[in-house]
C-alpha cells in the first residue's frame, strides 16, 4: 500500500465479504502500526480446548497500540501475530474539536458528522465521562474512557459497515468492546478528520472470488 497520509484509511477487505462468512487470515495486527496509530477491526474466531469456537474478538487500536476485547467485555494487549479478517485505521490527527452536551447520545454523534461530512467517511475520537456505554459485549455505566472508530457514509455501507463503526476503551485499559449505544457526561469532547484518500485492500484467496456479495 502507499505510505500513510494523516487521516487517510487503509481498509483490509469489504464488511460484506466478512459478513458473507470471510471470516478467517487477514493481516496480523503488526499491519497497524505500519499504517496508522488508530483503528478498529475483528480477529479470526478461537476455539477453546475443547474445540468449541467463541465469537470473534474485537479490536481497537489507540495511540499505535491494539487492544482485543473477549466475549465478557475484557481488553488485552493484542499479539502482534493475531490476524484480521477486517480492519480500518488510520494516522489519527484530528482537524475539529467539539465539546460535546452532557446526554449526547449516538444518534446526535452521527447527526453532528452528517451535518458536516455526509459524503465522507472520518475518523473521530470521544474522549472523557459517559453516562453510559453499550458495548456488544456489556453495558458500562458512570465510566470514563476512550471511544475510536470511523464514520462511514450510506453509500459506503456495504464496504466498510453501517454509521459508527467504533470501539470503547476504559480509562484503566481493562474493560471495553464494540459500541452499540452511548450517552456522553460531563466534558466530553469529540475530536475527528475527514478521510482525503481511502485505500482498500482485497483477500487474495480463492475463497473471497466465490462468495456472493
Amino acid at each position: 500500500m502507499a505510505p500513510s497520509i494523516p487521516n487517510d484509511i487503509y481498509q483490509y477487505s469489504l464488511r460484506s465479504a466478512y459478513n458473507a462468512g470471510l471470516k478467517d487470515g487477514g493481516p496480523p495486527v503488526a499491519f497497524l502500526t505500519n499504517h496508522g496509530t488508530h483503528g478498529f477491526g475483528i480477529f479470526e474466531a478461537e476455539e477453546d480446548d475443547d474445540g468449541t469456537e467463541q465469537p470473534p474478538r474485537d479490536m481497537i487500536q489507540v495511540d499505535s497500540v491494539a487492544y482485543a476485547f473477549d466475549k465478557d467485555g475484557n481488553a488485552e494487549r493484542a499479539d502482534k501475530q493475531d490476524q484480521m479478517p477486517f480492519t480500518m485505521v488510520t494516522v489519527f490527527n484530528p482537524v475539529q474539536r467539539v465539546k460535546l452536551p452532557s446526554g449526547t447520545t449516538h444518534k446526535r454523534v452521527l447527526e453532528l458528522f452528517a451535518g458536516r461530512s455526509k459524503n465522507t467517511p472520518l475518523s473521530f475520537r470521544i474522549t472523557g465521562a459517559f453516562k453510559y456505554i453499550n458495548t456488544q459485549q456489556e453495558t458500562h455505566w458512570d465510566v470514563k474512557g476512550t471511544v475510536f472508530g470511523f464514520c462511514i457514509p450510506v453509500w459506503q455501507k456495504e464496504v466498510s459497515g453501517d454509521g459508527l463503526q467504533c470501539c470503547f476503551l476504559s480509562e484503566d485499559k481493562k474493560r471495553g468492546g464494540r459500541v452499540l449505544d452511548l450517552e456522553t457526561g460531563e466534558g466530553a469532547v469529540v475530536d475527528y478528520g475527514k478521510c482525503g484518500r481511502f485505500h482498500l485492500g482485497f483477500p487474495q484467496d480463492p475463497e473471497y472470488e466465490q462468495l456472493r456479495i
